[in-house]
């Protein structure tokens, strides 16, 4: 027995010295595989003032840009944002930003996400932006100091009609909203919950009502064809499915014990036309439809004692 325990002692701290270290590696390569650079058009701004920041972002071939790009303004504000593409896995921006603070000027570090090949997801962090404000000289020439502000005598009789007509009014407004509920009952409605495989197929028939195949819109009809597959599996399985790349969703099912034919192929391949830029024609964007409605329809419990048609 005091064998057992020094063998799951010496296991423990094994894996408490390893840990940090793999962290620590995988920081490094995500820091090699992108790199984001920043630069910023002024140093000092008065509040109102607008300001340009530039960001670089440059990301090796195997790794996809997740887009749009969504900017933290911190104590400032968003007026304008542009994004051009480069060759060779390169990214320029140009973000707009005013002043509406008069305490401090900080754009926070931006995180770039990018999905590798696997389908995991990487992230990259832009260096922060602090500026110095610069508020207007109080010896200007334009400045006039403030004439005395004029202090009117109180009139209490004023104040006690006013305050009067006002619980009079309230009063009134009460007796005629007790009134109108007295006239008009409501009725309580029940609500009614629809079964997540009903809610989910009920989706893909819309979606595919939509026409989208037909127009070339594959990314779009993609995208909304495998949300309404992971919004079945939370609802289902009571798993993040919403926020989880392929691998962690497909993980986290493994861990329940709970494996579904054909989600995984499904997942992947909605990645690659999302993230990869890969173009299916109409014959695999049908059989994607159909494999969805597979994984709702073979993964949704029947009842003890059902008979298929």
């Amino acid at each position: 027995m005091i064998r057992v325990r020094r063998v799951y002692t010496v296991a423990i701290t094994v894996l408490a010295l390893v840990m940090p270290g793999a962290a620590a590696h995988a920081a490094r390569d995500a820091g090699r595989a992108a790199r984001v650079t920043t630069g910023v058009s002024a140093d000092t701004v008065t509040v109102g003032e607008r300001f340009h920041v530039t960001y670089q972002v440059t990301y090796a071939d195997s790794l996809s840009l997740v887009e749009p790009i969504l900017i933290a303004p911190g104590t400032c504000r968003v007026v304008e944002s542009r994004w051009e593409h480069a060759d060779g896995g390169a990214v320029r921006g140009q973000v707009v930003f005013i002043l509406v603070s008069i305490d401090s000027v900080r754009v926070p570090e931006q995180v770039f996400l990018f999905v590798t090949g696997h389908g995991d997801t990487l992230r990259a962090w832009s260096e922060p932006v602090d500026l110095e404000i610069r508020f207007l000289s109080a010896e200007s020439q334009d400045l006039r100091p403030l004439k005395e502000q004029w202090t009117m005598p109180p009139n209490w009789l004023w104040w006690i009609l006013a305050g009067a007509g006002v619980l009079a009014l309230a009063g009134a407004t009460a007796w005629w909203i007790r009134r109108r509920r007295a006239r008009r009952p409501v009725a309580d409605v029940p609500r009614v919950l629809i079964p997540p495989d009903i809610e989910a197929l009920t989706e893909l028939e819309r979606i595919e009502a939509m026409g989208l195949v037909a127009r070339g819109e594959f990314k779009t009809f993609y995208t909304l064809v495998i949300d309404a597959v992971r919004r079945y599996l939370e609802a289902r399985f009571g798993v993040e499915a919403l926020d989880r790349t392929t691998h962690e969703l497909l993980r986290d099912l493994a861990r329940r014990g709970d494996t579904i034919q054909g989600l995984g192929a499904l997942l992947e391949e909605a990645d690659l036309v999302k993230f990869a830029k890969y173009k299916p024609d109409v014959t695999h964007a049908e059989a994607a439809m159909k494999r969805a409605r597979d994984v709702v329809v073979s993964s949704t419990p029947r009842a003890v004692g059902a008979q298929m048609n």
